[in-house]
């Protein structure tokens, strides 16, 4: 029975695939003390209206749905200004933004622009504000029937600047900033569409900080790298396409130095997002280090050949940042459909596909009696019990239950049903 459990989840993954009808282009990139004056980076060798021309030059090629940046000076005249002078420079205002954060106090902060006709956005929440703030960013997907259905998907991205250096203080730091951030996660959200990008100063995939999202103390929330490639990056010519950092070989007094030669940009997707478990999924061979070709070990981008993107193109991205963007592409399922009985957003979400255990993560945490019912997909009742929840998550012993697709039913005191399918393996 497992097998035609697996089976049935390998078409329903392929049958979101095919249905999908919409993508999403995701893009980071750090912009090297963009509206940020600094002793080495002036208003001289890192103008802001010299980079906003090669921004426009590298976004208008790009096209980015979502838009996650590191490194803009800590005032939202700057935040705006990079909105309006940049990615609606000529447009009719398709770009909106996330909400300003700085708890951290830092100097520079990270921001998430988006395509507002894609896209909206719910909830600006600070994960984590050691050395810089760890921001997430709630965006729902602007489904073509959510009129009608009061039903979408959500896109979780957090954006974050690691702290910067190799010393062992400074791993510590980075270390405790993503701990932070997955501790945040678990104590307040549940799981499902999430992107985590940035710009993380490491050299190896060993290191603490990027253990702490990848590997199983994640829990639930377990991120991905797209193109799995662990190793140690740093100086090694066997990950030379896929080094974000650095653009240049010699100084302008600004940007740093030393060729292409670090993978210290990144954008990594949930579990869910990675095995399409709701309605987003990978594209896979999407991932990429925009203006990298792979033939510039420790040089510059723009030394000798690289048609990796055009010319312009590539001489922008030269000189607007030290470091090169990465890319990636989402599969969207543009026809959003609920089980809810009350055709309204499910107040929860659940571990999809079960094993053994189901647990369901409320939105806000629960102190009232549940009653749970588990129906064929004929409708017919397999069974009903009443639970009773003391926080934001309610654990169900389903190891009795045989493999195959069922409707899951929750109901709290004096509120309407709501219903969800699950896949029992």
């Amino acid at each position: 029975m497992k097998f035609f459990a697996y089976l049935l989840l390998g078409f329903l993954t392929l049958g979101k695939i095919a249905q999908a009808q919409d993508e999403l282009i995701v893009m980071h990139y750090n912009l090297l003390n963009y509206g940020n004056i600094t002793d080495y980076c002036t208003a001289s060798n890192n103008s802001m209206v010299n980079k906003e021309q090669y921004l426009r030059t590298i976004i208008n090629y790009i096209k980015p749905d979502i838009f996650g940046v590191n490194e803009l000076a800590a005032n939202t005249y700057v935040v705006n200004r990079l909105l309006d002078s940049v990615m609606n420079f000529q447009s009719t205002k398709t770009y909106s933004r996330g909400n300003y954060l700085n708890a951290a106090g830092s100097d520079l902060i990270s921001m998430v622009y988006y395509n507002n006709q894609k896209l909206a956005l719910a909830q600006t929440i600070s994960l984590q504000k050691h050395v810089r703030d760890i921001i997430l960013y709630r965006l729902y997907y602007r489904s073509p029937n959510l009129p009608q259905t009061h039903d979408t998907v959500w896109i979780n991205v957090i954006s974050g600047h690691l702290k910067a250096g190799s010393t062992t203080s400074e791993q510590a730091d980075r270390a405790l900033m993503t701990a932070n951030a997955i501790t945040y996660l678990k104590n307040h959200h549940y799981p499902g569409n999430y992107i985590f990008m940035g710009d993380f100063n490491i050299q190896t995939s060993s290191e603490t900080s990027y253990q702490n999202l990848i590997s199983s103390t994640a829990g639930n929330f377990i991120f991905k790298d797209p193109i799995q490639q662990n190793g140690s990056w740093n100086n090694n010519n066997n990950f030379s396409d896929l080094h974000t950092q650095s653009t240049h070989s010699t100084s302008n007094g600004c940007a740093s130095t030393g060729g292409m030669d670090d993978r210290f940009d990144f954008i990594l997707v949930s579990s869910t997002i990675f095995q399409c478990l709701d309605r987003i999924c990978y594209k896979t061979g999407s991932y990429k280090s925009v203006g990298n070709d792979g033939n510039h070990y420790n040089q510059s981008i723009n030394s000798g050949t690289n048609n990796s993107v055009p010319a312009s193109v590539l001489q922008a991205l030269y000189n607007n940042s030290d470091h090169l963007p990465v890319v990636l592409t989402l599969d969207v399922s543009a026809t959003v459909s609920s089980l809810s009985a009350t055709s309204k957003p499910l107040p929860y979400k659940i571990t999809n596909p079960v094993e053994e255990q189901l647990t369901i993560f409320f939105q806000t945490p629960i102190y009232d009696d549940i009653q749970i019912r588990i129906f064929g997909m004929d409708g017919k009742l397999i069974s009903q019990t009443l639970e009773s929840s003391k926080g934001p998550m309610l654990l169900m012993d389903l190891s009795r239950l045989s493999s195959g697709i069922f409707i899951l039913e929750v109901q709290m005191t004096n509120h309407p049903a709501y219903r969800s399918k699950i896949i029992k393996l």
